[in-house]
């Protein structure tokens, strides 16, 4: 959002300040201020917008804290660093509006400076949160946790997803020009390849990772687009996944034929990094959740209420 006007055209300024305090202070319907101002509906919206566009009128929405005993007692139960809290239900497929704050928050008791590393997944949440505006981060850098996904959902798209947070952060990307799946001997090549191996390093150096957490099985062919095999019975008894790294309900990682192609990071790696940020939302991802935390994929969650709920839910069960 910009600042308030520095110039005043009154031609342009007053028909929305006018629109603004009748629509905003004195609750009167766009009708009325359309009569009152000799306009059409249509352009009295149009004025509101652009009210809200210059910072004529800014709307400050300060949510509740949500129940701070459920986060203690989810944070004791999986044993996790933290756990973060949005008030509201988000939208699975873009959950940023519901999450961001809390996200924020979480970034923020970090302290993150300039040079440091964060790894990002993929996934609809982080693609989502990536679009949002967040805090800045200036200088951090910003690295794919995997190769990107051959297929065009977006938010398989690790560089793309990597560039949008480096932008919404003020950080710095780093890419992995790879796909997620490649073959043993490319992968070999790959590892002495400088502008690949240098990016792999940098995931040694994270200080925080923001990882989506993903539902087994899945509702959808999503996991196969981006080449994972249809219906591997070495994966049929997966709760989830994060980056392509699938468990049990009870932590167990199971591991999979095609996994040694993966080019993403391991779970060792993951489990170096200080801080690991796990961000999901819905009902179906309860379960998920539980076993991330189990399987130590995850130390930190950022959720919203309804989920919390449903993890908790399962835990008491």
């Amino acid at each position: 959002m910009r600042g308030p006007v520095s110039y005043y055209d009154p031609d342009e300024v007053e028909p929305m300040v006018t629109a603004a305090v009748m629509y905003y202070q004195a609750h009167r319907s766009q009708a009325q201020i359309a009569r009152h101002l000799g306009v059409s509906r249509p352009t009295v919206s149009r004025l509101l917008a652009r009210a809200r566009q210059l910072g004529i009128v800014r709307i400050e929405i300060v949510p509740p804290t949500a129940d701070p005993g459920l986060g203690k007692d989810l944070q004791e139960r999986l044993g996790l660093r933290g756990v973060h809290i949005a008030a509201g239900l988000a939208d699975p497929d873009d959950p940023a509006p519901v999450l961001a704050g809390r996200l924020n928050d979480a970034l923020a008791g970090i302290g993150l400076q300039p040079g440091d590393v964060l790894v990002v997944g993929w996934g609809r949440a982080i693609y989502s949160l990536g679009r949002y505006e967040l805090a800045p981060l200036p200088g951090v850098v910003v690295v794919p946790a995997l190769g990107g996904g051959a297929e065009d959902r977006p938010w398989f798209q690790a560089n793309e997803i990597t560039r949008r947070w480096a932008v919404t952060l003020h950080g710095i990307p780093r890419y992995l020009h790879a796909p997620a799946f490649v073959s043993s001997a490319l992968k070999r090549s790959l590892d002495h390849e400088e502008g690949v191996h240098s990016t792999l390093d940098l995931w040694d150096r994270a200080k925080v990772a923001l990882l989506g957490i993903g539902a087994y099985p899945k509702p959808d062919s999503s996991l196969v687009a981006v080449g994972f095999s249809d219906g591997d019975p070495a994966i049929a008894d997966a709760t989830g996944d994060v980056v392509g790294r699938f468990f049990t309900g009870d932590g167990t990682l199971i591991h999979y034929p095609d996994e040694p192609r993966l080019l993403g990071i391991t779970p060792d790696r993951i489990r170096r990094i200080p801080h690991v940020v796990g961000i999901s939302v819905g009902a179906d991802k309860a379960r998920a959740i539980i076993g991330a935390a189990r399987a130590r994929l995850v130390n930190t969650l950022v959720i919203d209420a309804g989920t919390a709920r449903e993890v908790a839910a399962l835990l008491d069960a």
